[in-house]
């Protein structure tokens, strides 16, 4: 969610420049489709390039889909990259990260920050004037240096708010360096929460219309809350078509059927528990039930949900076998939103069938799939905690 960008923009201030040098890897590789590989993966990379070298991008070409910051898509410095990782692998998508709903302080511009991402700073001075407030007037900051801005104008949805962003990322898709494939919205939401740490410097609770109610007891506040939402979606889907990718992080992509089928992937931030303190085996049937047919749409002939853990690394291998029986993505993450390379090695091969459910779903239940080169498969106890995650090669 928005706590990690805030470590973004602060290695912002520090680098002004990035990009791998002329990044190279072997020439067999170029021009190789990934598109069969199993299992499929998604690199989560919210920070600079500069770090990455050939190796690290020849392993990141390997993935369906990356998503890196939109600043950072729209960077020149970052656009070597971007054409290496497309010749690596043409199918690849390049997934921009946008907060919804939300601007962040910037530094003076005293780095020459400013000609490094242009994008950042066009941003903030689009939505300069839309900033929301508290019951007392205050800026409402929500997150360490993020304030929230304000769908709601004149007892209606913002549409001029809706009408600044999609402009303004139109025009940088259209400004001649690499195009973005899709966009990752973190994150949709019911209402509005106040990060501890804003506090107390955040006088008053959140009022997004100005009535003096705050918005968690103002039920027609909230509803247009979501409604700008879909409508924010609805715009972005019309200028850029079916085949944008556009993945939704937060709860109500999981549970509000019309937002999901605006969208084509959840980012499952903290897969299967998620901030709401699921079992695990409630988070993986939360996951099947998401990626059936009919809650979700399709781009490009797919769905495109992640699954990711920053917390405990042993999730990464849970979340590496999720995804195989839900027919999704996943990433590795170890402690940061930091692409480093992959480090769990299975081949399952593709499908060789879908997933199967034996057992109870309220107590003992194994999931698993078969897979060319093996079965993946992940069973729960009788209070939700997993018991056995597997990938059992064949004999």
């Amino acid at each position: 969610m928005h706590r990690h960008i805030a470590i973004t923009i602060a290695a912002l201030i520090g680098c002004v420049s990035c990009g791998a040098e002329n990044p190279g890897v072997p020439d067999e590789l170029v021009g190789a489709s990934r598109s069969s590989t199993y299992p499929e993966r998604g690199v989560v990379h919210w920070a600079p390039f500069d770090g990455w070298d050939d190796e690290t991008i020849s392993q990141a070409g390997r993935s369906k889909a990356i998503v890196v910051p939109m600043d950072r898509c729209f960077a020149k410095g970052s656009w070597k990259v971007i054409e290496r990782l497309r010749e690596l692998n043409p199918d690849i998508q390049i997934v921009a990260y946008l907060p919804v709903l939300l601007t962040y302080q910037l530094p003076a511009d005293t780095t020459g920050l400013k000609e490094v991402l242009p994008f950042l700073f066009d941003y903030y001075d689009a939505v300069k004037s839309d900033w929301a407030r508290t019951t007392t007037g205050d800026t409402l900051m929500i997150w360490p240096g993020g304030i929230l801005l304000d769908p709601i104008a004149d007892n209606d949805i913002n549409r001029d708010l809706i009408a600044k962003i999609a402009d303004l990322i139109e025009a940088y898709q259209e400004g001649g360096g690499p195009r973005i494939d899709g966009i990752m919205h973190d994150y949709f939401m019911y209402s509005v929460y106040i990060n501890p740490a804003c506090r107390p410097g955040v006088e008053g609770e959140p009022d997004l219309d100005g009535d003096l109610v705050p918005c968690s007891e103002d039920r027609d506040e909230r509803e247009l809350l979501l409604l700008w939402q879909k409508e924010y979606l609805r715009e972005l889907r019309r200028r850029f078509g079916e085949d944008f990718v556009m993945i939704g992080n937060g709860r109500p992509p999981q549970e509000d059927a019309e937002l999901a089928g605006l969208l084509n992937g959840i980012f499952y931030e903290s897969f299967p528990n998620g901030p709401w303190c699921w079992t695990d085996r409630e988070g993986f049937l939360r996951l099947l039930d998401n990626q059936s047919d009919g809650f979700l749409s399709t781009a490009k002939g797919r769905t495109w949900s992640i699954l990711a853990n920053d917390q405990l690394e042993q999730n990464n291998f849970f979340c590496l076998v999720s995804s195989l029986i839900a027919g999704c993505l996943y990433t590795e993450l170890h402690g940061s939103y930091t692409f480093t390379g992959w480090t769990l090695s299975v081949d399952s091969g593709p499908p060789a069938g879908e997933a199967v459910l034996e057992g109870n779903p309220d107590s003992l239940l194994t999931a698993s799939r078969a897979f060319r080169n093996g079965e993946a498969r992940i069973s729960f106890n009788p209070n939700g905690g997993r018991n056995e995650t597997v990938f059992e090669p064949a004999r």
